[in-house]
């Protein structure tokens, strides 16, 4: 059977799984409210074999287990002493960070499947092992003598699978109902990547005009209505509200300011030039043609029959998605974080 290096199959779990080896920190038996400690505020000393790296809630870091997900993470190339020296390999400090960041990232999501009262009974977990071992082409063989060269255990590796598992239910309940993208929104995806606006067909617009007055042609941004519009703009007033409010087109009340859609060549030059960088919704404005100032609000493009876009929506609909799930996660656990005071010691990582 083909071998396969285990080491580097644990290593895309382990970044974010927790530490067997870390200690939880003893609840108050009086209140049975969780106990918020901090890390030491001073760094290790240069002979330092193990002690507290970072704290979340009442949840700890070990320098050991920091030591332990860096030996994982660069198949055991690398590995990281007590004053912050990165020794072997070709690991950076901003890899070990990201490790870091992994291992902290893990203790919140593990703090938020007790709160959600997640678990995974040993028979499921046995079974999701076993599949995950099949199907990489393992034996149970192969897993224990690769994790025996990383001193682990088999139960070592059983609580860290059953935390990724954990934390992937978190991600289900929590993130991914977050992850939602339109048509609209991957049409302006995929312009704002490639910059093929020559494969649009028409722009959907909503316009705001305002007639400048004679006595004022020469410096319209004088003129109080174009002010008050850019401070509505500006302060995030509903663009609709404020079509109906200040737009002096004849039928603004009745279209909202809803254009039809509008050729490349129909629009105005500096709206063209933008179009590659606008986002959804965005405002461009004032723009002014003849004796008017036009607002104009982007609300997406439609993109030629048999463009590269339509070929291949499905992949740039995936890699939109992708960005998006990163981004609600990166935000949801910045946001938890803070609010379990996650924490390091002072530590400077440096090869």
């Amino acid at each position: 059977m083909k071998k396969i290096n285990f080491l580097a199959i644990l290593s895309s779990t382990y970044l974010l799984v927790s530490c067997v080896s870390s200690q939880d920190i003893e609840k108050n038996s009086r209140t049975a409210e969780t106990i918020t400690t901090l890390a030491p505020t001073t760094p290790f000393d240069s002979n330092t074999i193990d002690g507290v790296l970072a704290t979340v809630a009442d949840q700890v870091i070990l320098l050991s287990d920091f030591q332990q997900a860096v030996f994982v993470a660069t198949q055991g190339q690398s590995n990281i002493q007590a004053n912050g020296y990165i020794i072997g390999g070709s690991f950076t400090p901003a890899q070990a960070h990201q490790v870091l960041d992994g291992l902290i990232n893990q203790k919140v999501l593990q703090i938020k499947a007790i709160e959600l009262g997640f678990d995974i009974s040993e028979e499921e977990l046995e079974s999701r092992i076993q599949d995950f071992i099949k199907q990489r082409g393992l034996t149970e063989a192969d897993l224990s003598i690769q994790l025996t060269q990383m001193g682990r255990s088999i139960d070592d590796y059983r609580v860290e699978f059953k935390n990724e598992l954990l934390k992937q239910q978190v991600i289900g309940r929590i993130i991914s109902p977050q992850v939602s993208v339109t048509d609209d929104e991957i049409n302006h995806f995929y312009l704002q990547q490639t910059g093929s606006v020559k494969q649009v067909s028409t722009v959907k617009l909503r316009s705001l005009l305002i007639k400048i007055p004679e006595n004022l042609s020469s410096n319209p941004n004088s003129f109080k209505p174009i002010q008050d519009v850019e401070k509505g703009i500006a302060s995030g007033d509903d663009f609709i509200d404020l079509v109906k409010k200040y737009s002096m087109a004849s039928d603004a009340t009745d279209t909202e300011g809803l254009l039809p859609p509008r050729t490349l060549t129909e629009l105005p030059s500096v709206l063209r030039e933008k179009l590659t960088n606008l986002k959804v919704n965005e405002v461009v404005g004032p723009l002014y043609i003849g004796s008017s100032a036009f607002f104009f609000q982007y609300l997406g493009a439609q993109f030629s029959s048999g463009s590269d876009l339509e070929k291949n929506y499905g992949n740039w609909k995936s890699k939109l998605q992708e960005i998006k799930f990163s981004e609600r996660l990166s935000e949801y656990l910045n946001t938890e974080r803070s609010k379990l005071r996650a924490n390091v010691r002072p530590f400077e990582i440096k090869r």
